[in-house]
């Protein structure tokens, strides 16, 4: 229930709970830090070990990286502590001026990265004897954890730049690509006294004159808002999403940090493409932010599919949502990667499979309108089966020409002709030319559709740089639709191995 007036006991209570949380968060970040420079150390003396222990001069150089890499790390680690706790015990949750010892972490882990890069390279170039595969190797573990660390630490537009940065091999190795697609975009949630005050300053009175019951603990906390269970008055169920106070200037001066960042470091280093990153941040982020843009997708993709009785969008609560909270229907249902849920609730998972492929194939083309974030905690499933849609900040129109492009790649792909390929991928937005290599037009379709890559030593700089000669930048709408078919993907094989996403795909495009 909302609380009935201010109470001074209550308010002590949430301060101390505060604290300690600040204090908690600031801990849990020493002490990952602690964790990670024991398992950089136990990595340097397992390749001395390998090399018979033998204390020679490629060792002692490797030493040397390992110092100036712990400073790093532990001088970041403590800012992280310092930004973590002031960020905790702040009275209104995240504040735009925050941003000063974020940039400073963000500065710190990119100093760090740099500085070992151009040592390694720099190394090789005048003791060549002295680098070998394993040092690239040491250093690609080492930069990986480094940026998950800072992102789980930060939060916020570190989480969803690491997300994407996961599934561009292009841009980065795969040490870091696999490092940092262990990231979930969950936070711990702010407390209960924050979000009142931002709903009752969207709402422009109390809680419990629109509320009849407002749990106080949230059934969902992201990096942007988190989302709470109520009872209207008059008895309806809904799901409130409430966005975090000034997290849109949060996110702001976190883009500007990692612009700035990105921009030295092409000055510095022309070959390395991190841009794409900030770009495509750029471009989703203010999407996801503007709830009024939101409830009107929701609003759009209920319409769209209003005639399909398998897929349910919970609908938006007129006259109460904002730019900043969100109220929509309450629809329960089963984790559509909970399997085991699905079995006991009497749902055959291959079914789930199938009927996942043909409602995103269906949406894709043939609505002209997609629900883009596919990840497997805004799906859910009832008996059916019945697919239920949460989560639209990034549901998104798609123009009728984007939709044909897809099609004949789709289409070029189920049939393997790659000469029609190269056409349908500049279509859609890709300047890829005639003379595009078989290899390369195959890593940009393994790019877009979140495949895998084989990485040699040194093979990272050649096939990023490749691709981005022969390529150019993605555009960020291809990349946003290739991550959702990746992430369809992966759901698919979880829930069924052996079903054909393509066979499925194919009968939307007219190919099957």
């Amino acid at each position: 229930m909302p609380p009935s007036g201010p109470d001074p006991f209550r308010s002590w209570l949430e301060g101390a709970r505060l604290w300690n949380e600040g204090a908690f968060g600031a801990r849990r970040v020493l002490t990952k830090a602690a964790r990670r420079s024991s398992e950089d150390t136990r990595a340097v003396l397992d390749a001395a070990s390998a090399a018979n222990g033998t204390p020679d001069l490629a060792t002692l150089a490797r030493l040397g990286d390992l110092s100036r890499a712990q400073w790093f790390l532990w001088t970041g680690a403590g800012l992280a502590a310092g930004e973590r706790a002031g960020r905790a015990t702040s009275a209104k949750g995240y504040l735009p001026g925050a941003y000063s010892p974020r940039a400073l972490v963000l500065g710190m882990v990119a100093s760090d990265l740099y500085l070992g890069y151009v040592a390694l390279r720099e190394r090789a170039r005048w003791f060549p004897d002295l680098v070998t595969d394993e040092d690239w190797k040491l250093q690609h573990r080492r930069g990986a954890g480094r940026a998950l660390d800072a992102a789980e630490a930060l939060g916020g537009t570190l989480i969803k730049a690491g997300q994407f940065a996961s599934s561009r091999p292009d841009l980065l190795p795969a040490a870091y690509t696999e490092t940092l697609s262990s990231l979930q975009d969950r936070v711990p949630p702010q407390p209960f006294a924050v979000i009142e005050e931002a709903v009752v300053r969207e709402l422009g009175r109390p809680i419990a004159e629109v509320f009849e019951e407002f749990d106080e603990e949230p059934i969902a906390a992201a990096s942007i808002a988190q989302v709470h269970r109520a009872r209207l008055r008059g008895d309806r169920e809904v799901a409130v999403k409430v966005q975090y106070p000034g997290i849109a200037g949060l996110i702001e001066a976190d883009l500007d940090a990692l612009e700035s960042i990105f921009e030295a470091v092409a000055r510095l280093e022309p070959g390395i493409r991190l841009k794409p990153i900030a770009d495509y941040l750029r471009w989703t982020l203010p999407l996801e932010l503007d709830f009024r843009r939101e409830a009107r997708s929701i609003g759009e993709l209920g319409d769209a599919l209003a005639d399909r009785d398998d897929v349910i969008v919970p609908g938006v609560v007129g006259g109460i949502s904002t730019g900043r909270l969100l109220v929509m229907e309450l629809v329960r249902g089963v984790k559509i990667t909970d399997t085991d849920a699905l079995v006991a609730a009497e749902i055959d998972p291959g079914e789930v499979a199938t009927l996942l492929n043909d409602v995103y194939a269906d949406q894709l083309f043939k609505r002209g309108i997609l629900h883009a974030d596919p990840h497997p905690g805004n799906l859910l499933v009832q008996p059916g089966p019945r697919l239920v849609l949460l989560d639209h900040g990034l549901t998104l129109p798609l123009e009728r020409s984007f939709i044909s492009a897809l099609e004949k790649m789709v289409s070029a792909l189920g049939e393997g002709d790659l000469d029609a390929l190269i056409p349908a991928l500049r279509e859609a937005g890709l300047p890829v030319s005639e003379d595009t290599d078989l290899d390369t037009l195959l890593q940009v379709v393994g790019v877009l559709l979140g495949g895998e890559r084989e990485e040699t030593s040194a093979s990272f700089e050649d096939f990023g740089r490749r691709l981005g000669a022969s390529v150019g930048d993605i555009p960020p709408k291809l990349l946003l639709v290739g991550r959702a078919i990746g992430l369809l993907d992966g759901i698919t094989r979880q829930l069924d191995p052996e079903a054909d996403a393509l066979e499925i795909v194919a009968r939307y495009t007219g190919n099957p």
